[in-house]
């Protein structure tokens, strides 16, 4: 085995190795490093030279924290409200959705407001007159998704609209107004 490099006092990312504690089974240089965050952890000379991050696994942490609050933020997953805003941006951006043509194949697309932002949909929904029973309607059928072009009907006003409806089927036993 050749001559062990000091490592001593090199930082590494986020770990600043302290000490050489031994010689790992693969023969390379085994260190007892210090974390930013305080914590000491062992690493040998092929790991710590690696062009990766380096850290006592706290940045890994960190990092799923971050990603868990970004994904929680709205807390509205699972809700119909959501899946109306999913199926909006489908219509408009997913080209294999069945009703792309439909609405972002004639150039209809959602406002960055709410693209950029679903919590703003989220908002202006529930400001709005959102309820379980309603559905999103555009007021003008060739404008886009937006706050000043969006209101809520109910089913059956939504059927009545439809620009498909030329051959005036019969309302859906569901949908029968009294």
């Amino acid at each position: 085995m050749g001559k062990v490099k000091d490592l001593t006092g090199m930082k590494f990312d986020m770990l600043k190795a302290i000490k050489q504690v031994g010689i790992s089974k693969n023969r390379y240089a085994k260190w007892e490093c210090e974390c930013d965050c305080g914590n000491h952890v062992y690493r040998t000379t092929d790991v710590l030279k690696r062009k990766t991050r380096h850290s006592c696994g706290c940045l890994n942490q960190q990092t799923l924290s971050k990603m868990s609050e970004s994904n929680i933020t709205h807390g509205m997953t699972g809700t119909r409200l959501y899946r109306i805003y999913k199926g909006m941006c489908g219509r408009c951006y997913y080209t294999k959705s069945d009703h792309y043509n439909a609405y972002g194949g004639r150039g209809i697309k959602v406002c960055d407001e709410w693209l950029k932002n679903k919590q703003n949909f989220f908002e202006w929904a529930l400001k709005n007159g959102y309820s379980e029973d309603l559905t999103i309607e555009r007021i003008d059928v060739n404008g886009d998704y937006c706050p000043e072009n969006c209101t809520w009907i109910t089913m059956s006003e939504q059927y009545k609209n439809k620009q498909s409806n030329c051959n005036k089927m019969p309302l859906p036993e569901p949908y029968k107004e009294e």
